[in-house]
């Protein structure tokens, strides 16, 4: 709680410096905290919500700290033992099986198998990759934001240099639709879409995003250089779009020029309806942040999820409160 509140504090100290002026002032910062002891009974949590004011220009009622939603919140709508699930990338496709992207193979507990579970042999891998003759995107099962993450040809793939601790999972590269691809075309442009189900079974969609990748680099999430947009519930881009934290990018992509306002999005209907079937095939956690993207044909299909600490901050930040209804002290 500690480390949070300080990573806080250093945010907002930056935005003050870039911007060359501040909105906390003091008769702001004890409204921020009075709204802190009545609503979450401690006015401690008050550093996220000077952040977030800083940010937007503004306090908004209904904010969430981050601080309240990683250590108090989550805890409680995911609770751990079923928040680890998603902790285990190598079990995707069972528990969502003909909604998310399939492995070809993966590695677990030192030992190699097929999608259906099925021990390969380290020969039986290696024709394998032979005879795929296609790019293979290498994922550490527990990886997060992009790291540790490796492309390589299968047929260039040496079993031997692979990473020896830690669970692996196998996947051919996909192609995307042609609209995500003219964004950034060196990597898969994918939508966090956040769910959440409450006490009455009933999913629904906290907010989504657009990321893509920036300057060339295969991954596009934002802790590892990209942007983001946000998308509204109604599938219309908000601009404008955002590298990691606060840097205004406006409305269009770096490198490509593409207007992220000209993006149609016609497929969100049926990337919605995707993740809220596939919380309902999981109800065990009551947030889920999934990782969509679209194919060639415009369908769309999963890639990860994550239900331990869903990113947060600079979309509640920007475009929330999204979760004043739950507030539950």
């Amino acid at each position: 709680m500690k480390m949070s509140r300080n990573e806080a504090d250093d945010l907002r100290k930056s935005i003050v410096s870039d911007r060359g002026k501040k909105v906390v002032d003091r008769k702001m910062k004890k409204h921020i905290k009075t709204y802190c002891r009545n609503v979450f009974g401690d006015s401690s949590y008050w550093r996220w919500l000077a952040l977030y004011t800083e940010v937007r220009g503004g306090f908004v009622d209904g904010w969430m700290p981050d601080d309240y939603y990683r250590f108090k919140f989550l805890p409680r709508v995911n609770p751990e033992k079923f928040m680890a699930f998603s902790e285990e990338k190598t079990i995707d496709h069972k528990l969502f099986n003909g909604a998310i992207v399939n492995p070809i193979f993966f590695k677990s507990n030192g030992y190699y198998c097929n999608k259906e579970g099925t021990v390969l042999s380290k020969a039986e891998v290696e024709k394998l990759l032979l005879e795929l003759e296609c790019e293979l995107i290498i994922k550490p099962a527990d990886g997060h934001g992009g790291q540790r993450i490796f492309f390589r040809n299968s047929n260039e793939l040496n079993l031997d240099d692979l990473p020896t601790e830690g669970n692996l999972l196998f996947q051919k590269v996909v192609q995307q639709h042609s609209e995500l691809d003219s964004i950034h075309p060196q990597s898969i442009n994918t939508f966090r879409v956040a769910t959440f189900i409450d006490q009455k079974g009933i999913v629904s969609v906290k907010y989504g995003i657009l990321r893509f990748a920036i300057g060339g680099t295969r991954v596009d999430n934002t802790s590892s250089g990209g942007g983001w947009v946000f998308i509204d519930q109604k599938g219309k881009v908000r601009l404008p779009a955002y590298e990691n934290k606060w840097i205004d990018l406006g409305d269009r992509h770096p490198d490509t020029g593409v207007k992220f306002a000209d993006l149609e999005l016609a497929y969100f209907h049926k990337l919605i309806s995707l993740c809220k079937n596939a919380h309902r095939r999981f109800p065990y956690t009551q947030l889920i942040g999934w990782d969509v993207f679209v194919d060639t044909c415009g369908e769309p299909k999963l890639l990860e999820w994550n239900a331990n600490n869903p990113s947060f901050w600079k979309i509640e930040a920007w475009y929330g409160p999204f979760f004043a209804d739950e507030i539950i002290e």
